[in-house]
């Protein structure tokens, strides 16, 4: 608890951004969904290009064919999201599904073990929000991933911003 109280700005900074992020992939859900996609595919090509050319300066370490193959997968990879982004969208939306439900879980977890501070629960409401949405997108696939990852990434960020701020507003500037 002391440490939220000390890192209290910080917490209030990161809400707000969070809350701002989260409007604006609501007000453009089809754009940030496909914007989404397409960052990730460039991620894995240069992730894939990086890994691909520590593994060839280092080509005496232990496991390079491995770490050749896993930077050349990771490429192709890329390249497919880039070449193909309904189908990478298509495949996104399933892994959203997974990650809103390990993660509403989490947050429900973090909150119960902040219960003594004021504001715990919105992190628990959080977390069911985050739980709820995994269940609207998987009630609604494959139609929902045009809109759904720019949409519920959205309301999830702006309910995890305003649990911060919330959460932060309620602590002391600084605990002694």
């Amino acid at each position: 608890m002391e440490a939220i109280g000390q890192h209290r700005t910080l917490f209030i900074v990161e809400g707000i951004l969070f809350i701002l992020l989260g409007i604006l992939a609501i007000a453009l859900p089809g754009i940030m969904t496909f914007g989404i996609e397409m960052f990730i595919g460039w991620l894995f090509i240069l992730g894939g290009i990086m890994q691909a050319y520590r593994t060839l300066k280092a080509h005496d370490v232990a496991g390079y064919w491995f770490s050749l193959l896993s930077a050349i997968v990771s490429i192709i990879i890329g390249g497919i999201f880039l070449l193909y982004p309904l189908q990478g969208v298509i495949t996104l939306t399933i892994l959203l599904i997974a990650y809103f439900l390990i993660e509403g879980v989490i947050k429900i977890m973090y909150g119960f073990q902040l219960r003594p501070i004021q504001g715990w629960g919105w992190l628990v409401l959080s977390g069911v929000i985050g739980i709820a949405m995994a269940a609207i997108l998987w009630s609604g696939w494959p139609g929902t991933a045009i809109w759904a990852i720019g949409l519920l990434v959205g309301i999830n960020m702006i309910f995890f911003g305003s649990s911060l701020l919330t959460l932060a507003l309620s602590m002391p500037k600084r605990l002694t």
